[in-house]
């Protein structure tokens, strides 16, 4: 009998990080917003699951992650830091940002 699938879902970022991120970033309605914001999300759940300090509040569950709440609220820094690289419109940047916060972590 094999395990049962876990599934994880990321939290949507909460308005004013939304807007912030879209904006700040100086995209615009024809701009591919969307897939910035995919690719956010993506490098904000990079950041939180690096973060040893993450697992005591999810039970060390990953698939606890959606009980954080908007990951930007979470980890604002992180966030900061992509709105920063987002500047440049170069989605692989904010990719190759969340990965190093993987392969900085302690346990990578």
């Amino acid at each position: 009998m094999s395990a049962p699938e876990s599934r994880i879902t990321l939290p949507d970022l909460c308005y004013p990080h939304f807007h912030q991120l879209v904006h700040e970033a100086g995209f615009h309605k024809t701009d591919p917003w969307q897939a910035l914001v995919a690719v956010t999300q993506i490098a904000l759940f990079q950041a939180v699951t690096a973060d040893d300090a993450t697992y005591p509040l999810i039970n060390g569950l990953v698939e606890n992650i959606p009980t954080l709440g908007c990951l930007a609220c979470f980890k604002p820094d992180a966030f900061e830091a992509l709105v920063h690289v987002a500047k440049s419109h170069d989605l692989g940047a904010v990719k190759r940002l969340g990965e190093s916060w993987v392969k900085k972590a302690p346990d990578a």
